[in-house]
C-alpha cells in the first residue's frame, strides 16, 4: 500500500482533512479522525498491516481484532477513493 502522491493530510484546528491536489480529479476533501489520521500516517510511512494492526493496539491498548476492524475499514474506505498506487 502506498498513498498517492497527489492526496496530502492537513491539521485545521481539530480536525484532519485529506485533500487531492489533482485538479483534474475534481475536489476531493476527507475528513478523518485522530485515530484514522494516526493510521494514515502509518501507511504513509510504509507499514505493511501487521505492523499498522500492533502500532493502534499499542497505542489505544485495544484488543488486536478491535484494531484491525478499524485499520480495514479505513483502508477499505481508501481503497474506494483510489487514494492508493496499486
Amino acid at each position: 500500500m502506498k498513498i498517492k502522491k497527489n492526496f496530502v493530510k492537513r491539521k485545521v484546528g481539530d480536525k484532519y482533512l485529506v485533500i487531492s491536489t489533482d485538479k483534474s480529479a475534481g475536489s476531493m476533501f476527507i475528513e478523518l479522525n485522530e485515530t484514522s489520521s494516526y493510521i494514515w500516517d502509518l501507511i504513509d510511512k510504509g507499514y505493511n498491516e501487521d505492523k499498522i494492526a500492533f502500532n493502534i493496539c499499542k497505542r489505544y491498548s485495544i484488543p488486536r481484532a478491535k484494531a484491525e476492524e478499524d485499520m480495514n475499514k479505513l483502508i477499505s474506505a481508501m481503497r474506494d477513493a483510489e487514494i492508493f498506487e496499486e
